[in-house]
Order: C-alpha cells, then sequence, then structure tokens
C-alpha cells in the first residue's frame, strides 16, 4: 500500500484485462515504466501497445488518440488514465450510448456526487469540487457555456467522443498557448481541457453525463496514509496549474 506506482500498476493491469475481456480495443501509451509492469503489460494479448515519445502528458495522450482513431470499427474514443477501473465496469454505457445514437459529440463523465465524496480522499475532493467551482464561473462569465447550465465536471479526467475527423482534430491539436516555467499547458490542457473549450466556443454538442464512478479503495488509502502530502501539493498545484491555463486560453481564442 506504500508503493504509489505498484497500486496504480496493478489496477492499470486489471483495467486492462478486464476490458479485453468485455470486449473493448485497447490502445496503451507506455512510458518508463518498471519492466515487471511491462512484462505483465506484454502478456495480455491483442492489444495496442505504444512508446511513448517524450515525458510530458499530452502528446502521449494525442498518440493514444490518433491509434485508436484508426482502429476498424470504432466508433467511440475513450479517452482515460487506466486505472480508473469504475469508469469501466460501472459507467461505459452511461458515456457512450448518447454518442452512438448520435445525440452527442463530446461526454464529460460527471462523477456522482455521493460517490464522489464518499470514495476520495477527503482533501482531493474539496480541491476538486472548488476547482469544478470556480471553472464552470469562468466559463459562464466568458460565455463559452450557459448560465443555466448545470456544472460540468472538468477535474475528472476521462473524455469520450465521436470517432469523426472533425472531433478527433481537436484532440490532436497542439494549442499553441503561451507556458511558463510554472505552467505547462502540455501536461494536462492540450489533450484534455483545450479541446472541449473549444468545442463549447464552436458550438458543439458537449454532454455531461452522471456516472457511478467510485475511486479505487486501495489508491484511496496509498493516498491518504502514505503519499498523503506529497499528493496533497500535487492536487493544489494541478488545481491553480487549470484555472490559469484556462484563464490564458481564452485570452488565446478571443484574439484568434
Amino acid at each position: 500500500i506504500k508503493h504509489t506506482d505498484k497500486v496504480r500498476g496493478d489496477l492499470a493491469l486489471e483495467f486492462i484485462i478486464t476490458a479485453k475481456k468485455l470486449g473493448y480495443q485497447i490502445v496503451v501509451v507506455n512510458g518508463k515504466a518498471p519492466r515487471t509492469f511491462y512484462r505483465e503489460l506484454c502478456n495480455i494479448r491483442n492489444i495496442k501497445i505504444l512508446r511513448r515519445r517524450g515525458k510530458k502528458r499530452s502528446p502521449a495522450k494525442r498518440q493514444a488518440v490518433k491509434a485508436a482513431s484508426k482502429l476498424v470499427g470504432v466508433k467511440v474514443i475513450v479517452l482515460s488514465e487506466p486505472e480508473k477501473l469504475s469508469l469501466l465496469t460501472e459507467c461505459m454505457p452511461y458515456i457512450v450510448r448518447p454518442i452512438l445514437e448520435n445525440r452527442a459529440d463530446i461526454i464529460l463523465p460527471k462523477r456522482n456526487e455521493e460517490l464522489f465524496k464518499s470514495t476520495y480522499p477527503d482533501y482531493m475532493y474539496e480541491s476538486e469540487a472548488e476547482g469544478n467551482k470556480l471553472y464552470n464561473e469562468i466559463l459562464r462569465t466568458n460565455g463559452l457555456i450557459n448560465n443555466n447550465s448545470s456544472d460540468y465536471d472538468m477535474f475528472f479526467g476521462p473524455r469520450v467522443f465521436k470517432n469523426d475527423p472533425k472531433i478527433v482534430s481537436l484532440f490532436m491539436r497542439r494549442y499553441n498557448v503561451l507556458s511558463s516555467e510554472f505552467f505547462d499547458v502540455d501536461e494536462w490542457s492540450n489533450a484534455v481541457y483545450f479541446p472541449v473549450l473549444l468545442a463549447f466556443k464552436k458550438g458543439l454538442r458537449v454532454q455531461s453525463i452522471t456516472v457511478p464512478f467510485s475511486y479505487p479503495k486501495l489508491q484511496k488509502k496509498n493516498e491518504e496514509v502514505d503519499a498523503k502530502e506529497f499528493f496533497l501539493e500535487k492536487r493544489k498545484a494541478q488545481r491553480l496549474g487549470l484555472l490559469v491555463e484556462l484563464l490564458r486560453f481564452i485570452s488565446f481564442i478571443q484574439k484568434k
């Protein structure tokens, strides 16, 4: 329980194995994973494993999207960190059906409030709930979402979208928003947040769907007990970074 990489690695392997059993096609972008993890990953048959280019998250996510979009028969792409097991086992029908029925272009899963509060570490719930509130206020103030619309769960990472060139292109772009030594848009915003913001701007069909997602118990225990201080600081920095990058992106698209 004290080894964060081991906890997350085991969850990732369980996610991929379960997804294969359920019949999903899987693309994994692998960075500098330990040999033991990579060996177990390679033992899972019929998944596409890509070698991660560079250290940052956004380029890796674009690698995954590009590969997934070319798979035969794929109508919906679900972009997610692989430790989110509950997304796979509890939430899939909710998040893909609106796209399959041509009622949406992009789905932003929204965590059930009760499960969000009860299954996440307290500090993480508080940080992300506050982050969501501020993020949505900025979106409304700048006319990107309707004043009467309910809040989007922007701080929940998974993105679900139609495998259509017009939609996929939003997630493949590298948005030239200035970074600084403190904020790097190629970590999260470029591949996860900016595509959705541009979809709002273009008036595409972006839907919020509430899902019964539960945070993994082992991951919660790891982040509450042994690695709490590290993750506490990480969540604070992430919230601040995403809000600053949102403001920068709004300025960027207004100038365009």
